[in-house]
Parts: C-alpha cells; sequence; structure tokens
C-alpha cells in the first residue's frame, strides 16, 4: 500500500489533530505543507482547497477534514 499524502499547514491547530492521531497510531504520512508552493499547487491539481485543510491523498481518493481523514486511517490502518 502506497504511503498516505496529508496536505497541511503546520501552524493549523485543525490540522495538527490529523498529524498527532497518525503519530500515536504509527501511521506514517507522506506530510506535504501547503504554505509551499510545490504541495500547494499539487493540492489545486487534485481538486482540492488549501482553505479546507487537512486533506489526505489516498488510493485515489481526495478526502477533506479531521473526522473523515482519521476515520479513512482508521478503517485502513489500525
Amino acid at each position: 500500500m502506497e504511503t498516505p499524502i496529508l496536505y497541511y499547514w503546520a501552524p493549523c491547530e485543525t490540522c495538527s489533530v490529523t498529524t498527532q492521531f497518525a503519530n500515536e497510531h504509527g501511521i506514517a504520512l507522506d506530510l506535504r505543507d501547503v504554505e509551499q508552493e510545490g504541495p500547494y499547487q499539487e493540492l489545486l491539481a487534485l481538486g482540492g482547497d488549501a482553505n479546507l485543510i487537512p486533506y489526505l491523498s489516498a488510493n485515489g481518493q481526495l478526502i477533506q477534514g479531521n473526522d473523515d481523514v482519521i476515520a479513512y486511517l482508521t478503517e485502513h490502518y489500525l
């Protein structure tokens, strides 16, 4: 299984909920900070909105928001 990509913003308290969940459960994520131009453009190309982070890109899906991202990680990695 490919490492899921988490589009987030480092200072975002909302995003930290997802990153902390992944860290606590040993789930490896490819973290891409949308403050950087490359990840920002990647997210836009996938149809995401940097104002609505976090987003998880996994298995061809783009999942938005802490609750849905954590539910996906729980279902597929725990």
